[in-house]
């Protein structure tokens, strides 16, 4: 569900002293015709963007609090809300709740069209990362490698859910993170490490964006981005 937090933050949001420019609630429509929703910040300059995708049952207000670090940092973002959810939920269309693993495999529709939505708007592949959390780390695994983006951040994958395996690109900078307490994506994280472009993160607990309440974790992450986004090519 998108927050309320997160619905005020469309009308206005200031960081420091520095206010950044008013959210768009934005649609676009996928190739096998849903509607999806999603909340876009443009940079001051168009040096890159993200495209934050949420875990089950949630929505685009999970990346609330990451969203403005990320502006601050030179990337505009768009968060979506996956088919099914919050403000992509339609009526005469299954809900999160309802989907089968092949209704789930093909939400990787919904990320891949949030890429052409930035590419609508003047970035190029190579500009683009993902961060994705949970179900939607694996989402973002599989169209990291299908366009050849430049760099992921995968929050607590699994080597599969609900049908969504996770996939390990070539040529593509991946950050995976997880906590001990959160097993089954501490694994698979731990499976990765040895991979030449995978950096892996530990956050103390939380499983997802929820690792995003700890500070430490959330400094490391950034900074990783730091050094593997366009922003970090463009100085």
């Amino acid at each position: 569900m998108t927050s309320l937090y997160g619905l005020a933050r469309i009308l206005c949001v200031t960081i420091g002293f520095a206010a950044v420019p008013k959210a768009r609630l934005i649609h676009f429509k996928t190739s096998d015709h849903w509607n999806i929703a999603g909340v876009y910040y443009a940079p001051l300059k168009a040096k890159g963007a993200v495209v934050l995708v949420h875990g089950v049952g949630a929505g685009f207000g999970e990346w609330d609090s990451l969203e403005p670090k990320l502006w601050e940092m030179g990337l505009g973002t768009l968060a979506i809300d996956l088919r099914g959810h919050g403000k992509s939920a339609q009526a005469g269309k299954k809900t999160w709740s309802q989907f089968s693993d092949s209704d789930w495999v093909s939400a990787q529709k919904d990320v891949e069209f949030a890429v052409r939505f930035l590419n609508n708007r003047g970035f190029k592949e190579k500009q683009i990362g993902l961060i994705g959390g949970s179900i939607g780390a694996n989402l973002a695994s599989r169209v990291a490698d299908k366009l050849k983006l430049p760099w992921a951040a995968l929050l607590s994958p699994g080597q599969e859910y609900r049908g969504v395996r996770l996939r390990i690109p070539q040529n593509v900078r991946l950050c995976v993170a997880a906590s001990p307490q959160d097993s089954y994506a501490f694994q698979t994280a731990l499976s990765l490490v040895t991979i030449p472009n995978v950096v892996f993160l530990q956050a103390s607990s939380g499983h997802g964006a929820q690792m995003l309440a700890h500070p430490g974790f959330v400094e490391r992450l950034l900074s990783w981005i730091a050094k593997n986004s366009a922003v970090s090519q463009k100085r």
